[in-house]
């Protein structure tokens, strides 16, 4: 079984040959210092993934700049998108980005804030622009390999969400679910990302019909056991890893306890991709990110 096929087995809970895993970011500074390189490009990333054993992973545009408002689906330049998908078994998501992370970039954080609290015309043509561009993007992405869709947009920070969960489900979750239903066609897995405690509106963003989640931040009161019970059976739970761990000094044995008590909570009645809520970012411990990765695949069947 390759990697493709083992994360499409896991979005439609079926029971893959063993766990599979996923990191949404592999910087190339981790790539660098794994495998003692001066530079890294698409042979050093597969063959980085190859190592760990790293099933799915993740591509995102790149685009002209500067610009004042979101740019055309077609100015997107995929760097790697062809490679992974023509060159290696991995199952390959295309992040997009979301109405928080386009309206803070353009705007900044507060000015994006309180226009989308006054709901102003600016936030209303941004949300359209966003809609457009993210399902033009898909559409692209899937005409060149692409395997899955994830939409980031980090809507909440550690006690909740940034701004009122009502003006949330009244101004962009309805986007949201448009670009879900645009996206259809391409016959993709979508998942959604968000940073944060979205204990608030987590009912509300799986009634959206995203196929999977990413991120669930324990550290931000996100609780796995709760979420993997009310949610497990109709999403696909992806990445759950405290990224804190890669960051400390730990000893192997603890940081394989840490796994193993994942495991136990998560993997059980498939749908589950492991992975860090992060991706693998720089200042991460090599040796801890190894022995993360085999303590995974140690567990090939115990949690089937």
């Amino acid at each position: 079984m390759n990697s493709r096929e083992r994360v499409s087995l896991a979005i439609g809970h079926r029971e893959p040959d063993r766990i599979p895993t996923g990191e949404i970011t592999l910087a190339d500074g981790i790539v660098q210092a794994f495998l003692q390189v001066d530079q890294v490009e698409f042979p050093e990333r597969l063959e980085f993934t190859s190592r760990l054993g790293i099933d799915a992973v993740c591509e995102s545009p790149e685009w002209p700049s500067p610009f004042s408002c979101p740019p055309k689906a077609r100015d997107a330049r995929w760097k790697d998108l062809g490679s992974w998908a023509t060159r290696s078994d991995r199952f390959v998501f295309v992040i997009v980005d979301g109405v928080f992370g386009w309206g803070i970039r353009l705007m900044g954080f507060e000015t994006f804030l309180s226009a989308f609290v006054k709901r102003t015309k600016q936030i209303i043509d941004l949300i359209d622009g966003v809609e457009r561009l993210n399902i033009g993007l898909a559409k692209q992405a899937v005409a060149r390999g692409a395997n899955g869709v994830l939409i980031a947009d980090d809507i909440a920070y550690r006690r909740g969400t940034i701004v009122d969960p009502d003006l949330l489900r009244k101004v962009l979750f309805p986007s949201l679910a448009r670009q879900i239903r645009g996206m259809a066609s391409t016959r993709m897995p979508v998942f959604f990302h968000s940073d944060g405690n979205l204990n608030a509106v987590l009912d509300d963003i799986v009634e959206l019909g995203f196929q999977g989640l990413h991120c669930l931040e324990a550290s931000a009161g996100m609780d796995l056991a709760r979420i993997k019970a009310n949610y497990g059976e109709r999403v696909c739970l992806w990445g759950n890893l405290d990224a804190k761990h890669l960051f400390l000094d730990r000893k192997k044995e603890d940081l394989e306890k840490v796994v193993k008590n994942s495991l136990e909570v998560m993997a059980p009645d498939e749908g589950f991709i492991f992975g860090t809520s992060s991706g693998l970012v720089e200042g991460m411990r090599r040796q801890n990110i190894e022995a993360v990765y085999r303590a995974v695949h140690s567990q090939r069947r115990s949690h089937s």
